[in-house]
């Protein structure tokens, strides 16, 4: 059976403490993703960068998990792009350190990033929503259910 566009793009019905927690967990892989950069943690190894490793690999495995668990694609999505922005924001306002507080705020919103953030992060977050959606359906149909076995014969 086929889900309705709606489910696909928001995800099961939810409450707004639901979505609460969704934007809580944006806001805390952006945060995150800045501070994995800021600290060193994860670097940008050489060269021009167009879209980061570490970012595209944290923002995926994220929607890998929402896809997983019927959140939405539009969750996924905005994963993401904010592990992207994460990463412009270090970028912005830790790695370029002779500009003027108007010149980073200029890089981190500059447009062109933006769009090109904003496209790979719909390819990105859509394959791994992909992956997390049809991996969920295959261990379904498998008859695997996740959390903690109740049978006593075991």
């Amino acid at each position: 059976m086929v889900p309705p566009l709606r489910a696909v793009l928001v995800g099961r019905p939810r409450n707004r403490i639901q979505w609460g927690l969704d934007a809580l967990l944006v806001l805390l892989l952006l945060v995150g993703t800045f501070a994995a950069y800021a600290v060193g943690f994860v670097e940008v190894s050489g060269g021009v960068v167009f879209l980061p490793g570490a970012a595209t690999l944290i923002g995926f495995i994220v929607a890998v998990c929402i896809g997983a668990g019927r959140r939405g694609l539009l969750v996924a999505c905005a994963s993401v792009f904010a592990a992207y922005i994460g990463f412009q924001a270090e970028w912005a306002f830790l790695g370029l350190s002779s500009h003027s507080l108007a010149g980073k705020l200029a890089f981190l919103f500059d447009p062109v990033g933006l769009a090109v953030f904003g496209v790979a992060a719909l390819i990105i977050g859509t394959v791994g929503f992909g992956v997390g959606s049809l991996g969920r359906v295959s261990f379904e149909r498998l008859g695997w259910r996740p959390g903690p076995s109740l049978r006593s014969d075991e």
